[in-house]
């Protein structure tokens, strides 16, 4: 059996542009762009993998695609493909329930859990690479094994129809991921009880309540999201009084079950209590309050974690 030396080689080029250099590219781009950030480690250990893949997708060529030695070395290869792939979306993240992804924006962070995609890839590889074992015994053994249909071609047809679900679960979460619209209101409704003594702010008591819409007009509702929200000290015209830097009120554990798809929800308040222990530099002193809200959920089998932060103007109430 002649080796094919000219395949072996346009296949290896192919796989080491696909599993090395383009995503060692892409990972340069969105570090460039400030999204993402990609540590060395990762990088080295997709460089290690790729080029075992590499390996493999030169073995696999090296004989014709109608060889028992072809389709065994076709299932090794997509075993391996599909742990590669696992790997990629945070499989092997052990103990966490979010993947191993993170975009990073200057007022914006999202954390984003795929594990989902690291299990269905390796589904798929697995149903095809069962094809490719019985295909291999098939060419052996010079025989076919059926039921109604041959074993080997309903591997196929599975696989392929495994596939396109991956394809198109993967389409419908960008479509609805670009219909997805969260907005915080940027007037926000002051609650201050002067205790009765209006020139005496050591005993009252303030709130700021937050408002926000979501607009899901996707295919998938959101469920059990849970939303913090706090406020910090950034500037301050009397450090003395109202310390920078400092947290000066929070509203934790927020639930909200459902937003469904296709709707429209607005008017959504979350309450933010000041913490008393700065009421007097919050009554008397202008600062610009930093508002972080961390945006817990699952969406279309996704873990989610959003972090926004907005700069807010603060002016004395006395």
């Amino acid at each position: 059996m002649a080796i094919q030396i000219t395949k072996m080689i346009f296949h290896g080029i192919l796989n080491a542009i696909m599993y090395i250099a383009l995503p060692l590219i892409l990972f340069e781009v969105v570090s460039i762009m400030g999204l993402m950030t990609f540590t060395q480690e990762f990088k080295t250990s997709i460089i290690i993998i790729g080029i075992i893949g590499t390996v493999f997708a030169m073995a696999r060529h090296a004989y014709p695609k109608d060889t028992s030695a072809n389709r065994l070395i076709a299932f090794g290869s997509t075993i391996y493909s599909g742990i590669y792939m696992f790997y990629l979306f945070g499989g092997f993240t052990a103990g966490v329930s979010l993947g191993t992804y993170s975009i990073s924006l200057p007022t914006i962070q999202v954390l984003l859990g795929l594990q989902i995609f690291a299990w269905l890839l390796l589904g798929s590889s697995g149903v095809r690479a069962m094809q490719y074992l019985i295909e291999a015994i098939e060419l052996r053994k010079s025989k076919e094994y059926r039921v109604k249909f041959k074993l080997s071609t309903i591997f196929k047809v599975v696989g392929t129809i495994f596939s396109l679900i991956i394809f198109g679960y993967l389409g419908s979460i960008v479509y609805s991921g670009m219909n997805l619209g969260f907005q915080f209101r940027d007037t926000f409704v002051l609650g201050w009880d002067d205790g009765g003594t209006l020139m005496n702010p050591s005993d009252d008591t303030i709130n700021v309540t937050v408002t926000f819409d979501l607009n899901n007009q996707g295919f998938y509702a959101i469920y059990d999201i849970l939303i913090d929200a706090e406020f910090y000290t950034v500037t301050s015209s009397n450090p003395p009084q109202l310390p920078e830097g400092v947290k000066v009120g929070e509203s934790l554990n927020n639930y909200f079950s459902t937003f469904h798809s296709f709707t429209n929800n607005t008017n959504n308040n979350i309450t933010i209590v000041m913490d008393p222990t700065y009421i007097v530099g919050l009554a008397t002193t202008d600062a610009t309050l930093a508002l972080k809200i961390s945006f817990a959920t699952l969406y279309a089998a996704i873990l989610i974690n959003l972090n926004i932060t907005v700069n807010v103007p603060w002016t004395h109430l006395i």
